[in-house]
C-alpha cells in the first residue's frame, strides 16, 4: 500500500523494530549515496539505488559501485532502478539528493513509501526534513547528520575521503525502538550510526560545520584541510561560524563558540583530502546548495559574512556553469 499525500499516511509510521531483513532504498546515487550503498550492501543489507537516469543506472548495473579511500578499495554489485514502482514499498528510504531536489525526488519516488516506511535524511543544508514532511507523514521522517566525506570520481565511482560521526533521530526527540533498530542495522552493516534525541540541534551543528567549510572551499578552490592550515582561511571560517552560532541561538539552539569553531577546524583536518560537495559542484558546473547552507543563515538576520559567501558562490557558480556550457 502506498500513499499519495501526507494526510493519508498521517500517524501510520512504524515505531517498532522491523521484524525481518530491512529492505532499503537509497534515492540519489551521488558520492554519499553510492558510498552508503556500497558499504551497506557489502555488509549484508538489502539495498537498491534509485536513479532518475537510465544511462547512469545501466553503468552501475554493469560495473557496480567502486570505492577507494580510507577503507581501501571495494567493488560491490548493487541493484539499481529508475522505476520506484517496480521495487514497491520498502522499510527504509535514505534520501541523498541535493537539498533543492528533496521534495520533487520524494514525490517522484513515492511508490517506495508504505505504511511502515521510515524516510531518513542525512543530507546537507537546512529544510530537508521539512521538505520530506510535505510529501509523507511527519511521523515517518527521521533526521540525521554525518561528517563522513566522499568525492565522486564518476558514475558509481567514489573516493571515501574521511571517516566521521553519523547520528539519526526522531524529529520529536523520542528514542524510539524504530530509530534504535535502524541505527543498529546500519552499524552492523558497515556505517557506524548512533541515536540522538536532540537531532534538531545536531542538524544545526552539522549546518554550522558546512557553513564554515563548504562555501570557502568552493570559492578558494581548495580541499578541506587548507582551511585549517592557512590563518586567513581560519579567520574566515571562524567569522562565518560565529554568525551561524548567533543565528542558531535565535532559533533556540545554543552552542559554545570556541568549542564549535574548534570542531569545524577539526572536521577540516580529519577530511583534509576531501573536496567538499560544493567545490565538486562548482568544478562540474552544477548548481550548489549554497542557499540551504550559508544562505539559510543569511536569511535569518543581518549576517554579512554569510551573505558575502553566498553572493560570491552564486557568481562563481554562474560563471562555472557558463564555462561548462561553452
Amino acid at each position: 500500500m502506498t500513499f499519495g499525500s501526507k494526510e493519508q499516511a498521517l500517524d501510520l509510521a512504524r515505531s517498532e523494530p522491523y521484524p525481518g531483513p530491512m529492505k532499503t532504498a537509497i534515492i540519489g546515487p551521488g558520492a554519499m549515496g553510492c558510498l552508503f550503498a556500497a558499504y551497506l550492501k557489502n555488509g549484508g543489507l538489502d539495498v537498491t539505488l534509485i536513479d532518475c537516469s537510465e544511462t547512469a543506472a545501466e553503468q552501475i548495473r554493469a560495473n557496480g559501485i567502486q570505492v577507494q579511500g580510507v577503507r581501501g578499495q571495494l567493488q560491490v554489485p548493487v541493484a539499481i532502478t529508475t522505476d520506484a514502482a517496480s521495487l514497491g514499498p520498502v522499510d527504509l528510504v535514505l534520501v541523498w539528493v541535493k537539498a533543492y531536489h528533496t521534495e520533487s525526488a520524494m514525490r517522484q519516488h513515492l511508490a517506495l513509501v508504505g505504511r511502515d516506511t521510515a524516510v531518513l535524511s542525512i543530507q546537507n543544508g537546512m529544510g530537508n526534513t521539512e521538505a520530506l514532511a510535505r510529501v509523507v507523514a511527519t511521523s515517518q521522517v527521521i533526521g540525521g547528520s554525518t561528517t563522513m566525506g566522499a568525492n565522486s570520481l564518476g558514475v558509481g565511482q567514489v573516493h571515501h575521503a574521511g571517516e566521521g560521526d553519523t547520528f539519526i533521530g526522531e524529529l520529536d526527540g523520542a528514542l524510539s525502538p524504530r530509530v534504535q533498530d535502524i541505527a543498529g542495522r546500519l552499524s552492523t552493516a558497515g556505517i557506524k550510526v548512533a541515536c540522538q534525541t536532540d537531532i534538531s540541534g545536531l542538524m544545526w551543528k552539522k549546518l554550522l560545520v558546512n557553513v564554515g567549510i563548504n562555501a570557502l572551499t568552493a570559492i578558494l578552490g581548495v580541499k578541506n584541510g587548507v582551511l585549517a592550515e592557512i590563518e586567513p582561511a581560519r579567520r574566515l571560517l571562524a567569522a562565518a561560524v560565529k554568525e551561524g552560532i548567533e543565528a542558531a541561538r535565535g532559533q533556540g539552539h545554543v552552542f559554545d563558540e570556541a568549542a564549535l569553531i574548534a570542531l569545524v577546524e577539526d572536521v577540516a583536518r580529519r577530511t583534509a583530502q576531501n573536496r567538499s560537495s560544493m567545490l565538486q559542484d562548482i568544478q562540474s558546473g552544477s548548481k550548489t546548495e549554497i542557499d540551504y547552507i550559508n544562505g539559510a543563515i543569511a536569511r535569518l538576520g543581518d549576517y554579512p559574512v554569510n551573505q558575502t559567501l553566498c553572493d560570491l558562490t552564486h557568481v562563481i557558480e554562474t560563471c562555472a556553469g557558463e564555462k561548462h556550457e561553452n
